[in-house]
């Protein structure tokens, strides 16, 4: 695998300039970064430094890039509220546009650019599947046509699924293979598939197995989980990235 070189580490204040839903939990937070000198690889993260009013603290948090790296005069951050969190309440329920926010990095070794691999599995869980759409907006955006990607994701529910309809465009690449598994909540009619990804969906879904460049976002759990699935189908460990959500 090749070597890169590390994006410059930036530090600047950019205003919110729009606040999109992805779903009941989860926000797309969009700051501008025109006349900012930002780079960064797909699927890195950069520190967030969030005001929170009640207590007059200031917290630093990581949070990975949704965007991809080509799109030069935006940067998008996207959110899930977390069941008695601090940062994540305050970007979902009261960010507004105009508010301002300190911002640094690029950071992180879980990337993807092109050189690495032209064969490229994406496994996540939930809002995992933020760094994975840099990768795959990217691939995209830059016409990588010779570049196969397949994306596995599970959400709880239909309505918590993150970039549903971006999703479903980029299935219409023909190099791209995007499959969707809801693991709790099934509304009638659904055409995605169900239940956990396990060492079925992997065989299923996923050719050339121990070809692959992977990478798993997640929780804890599911990373160990999936990783556990591919080395006990003989890819190799050093053909496995993870990156670990809280």
């Amino acid at each position: 695998m090749i070597e890169l070189e590390k994006k410059p580490l930036v530090e600047f204040t950019a205003p919110v300039i729009e606040v999109r839903e992805e779903t009941p939990t989860t926000k797309t937070l969009v700051f501008d970064i025109s006349g900012v000198d930002f780079d960064f690889y797909p699927g890195q993260y950069v520190m967030l430094k969030v005001p929170y009013p009640p207590t007059g603290e200031e917290l630093k948090r990581a949070y990975s890039i949704a965007s991809s790296p080509l799109q030069k005069d935006r940067l998008e951050l996207t959110v899930k509220r977390k069941e008695g969190g601090k940062a994540s309440v305050i970007l979902t329920t009261q960010v507004r546009e105009g508010d301002k926010f300190f911002i640094k990095g690029p950071y992180g070794r879980f990337y993807w650019t092109e050189g690495m691999s032209d064969r490229i599995v994406l496994m996540g869980a939930g809002s995992g599947v933020v760094p994975l759409m840099s990768i795959l907006r990217y691939i995209r955006d830059k016409g990588l046509k010779k570049v196969k990607a397949t994306l596995l994701v599970s959400y709880r529910s239909f309505e918590e699924i993150i970039y549903r309809d971006e999703l479903e465009d980029l299935s219409k690449h023909s190099n791209m293979k995007i499959r969707i598994t809801l693991t709790r909540e099934v509304p009638e009619g659904w055409r995605g598939l169900r239940g956990r990804i396990n060492e079925e969906t992997v065989l299923s879904e996923v050719e050339d197995i121990p070809s692959n460049l992977y990478y798993l976002c997640g929780p804890p759990k599911f990373v160990d989980d999936m990783k556990s699935i591919l080395l006990s189908l003989g890819v190799d460990r050093k053909q496995i990235k993870t990156e670990r959500y809280d």
